[in-house]
């Protein structure tokens, strides 16, 4: 199991860091804090809500980092999720863009949570990963980066609740 976390942890760095090209070490410190926001969808897939304020998201955040501790499982949860929460990511500056310019979000991640029971399931998209499998030599990825873990009754409460993220 813990090989499993480590090979999402591994691809997640890969993906924040690498694609930057070659940039000095005061830009890798920067690209740690990429802008990033959460789509949040019901569980027909419809979107519900748009969390682009910082403390918003940031809250969500320390909620998904819960779904991630130390005892997630290969694989999805049984159930049908209630609600998806979908992390899009700003793409990385590579050396010579401007950094203030528009960039385009990516879709990384989405972490659902269902309405009975605490387990939550992550999914690291591989396609936002597609060469990322190559560098570290894993064919299909897919299955590898999907994960479920048991939470507080108090962190899935808090993602059965994504009204309190809304207009924030």
């Amino acid at each position: 199991m813990k090989k499993y976390l480590i090979l999402c942890a591994l691809a997640l760095t890969l993906l924040l860091t690498a694609c930057g090209g070659e940039q000095a070490a005061a830009d890798t410190a920067e690209e740690a804090a990429k802008d990033h926001y959460y789509q949040i969808l019901d569980a027909d897939g419809r979107e519900l809500y748009t969390v682009t304020g910082e403390t918003a998201v940031a809250e969500i955040d320390a909620l998904i980092n819960d779904a991630g501790g130390e005892n997630a499982a290969h694989g999805g949860a049984e159930g049908e999720p209630l609600y998806t929460y979908v992390y899009w990511q700003a793409a990385t500056v590579r050396a010579g863009e401007d950094p203030d310019a528009e960039r385009e979000y990516m879709e990384v991640f989405r972490t659902q949570v269902r309405a009975d029971s605490n387990a939550v399931t992550t999914e690291v998209l591989s396609d936002t990963l597609e060469n990322v499998g190559d560098a570290i030599s894993v064919e299909g990825l897919g299955g590898l980066l999907t994960f479920s873990a048991e939470v507080s009754q108090e962190t899935a409460d808090a993602l059965r609740d994504p009204a309190q993220f809304a207009g924030a």
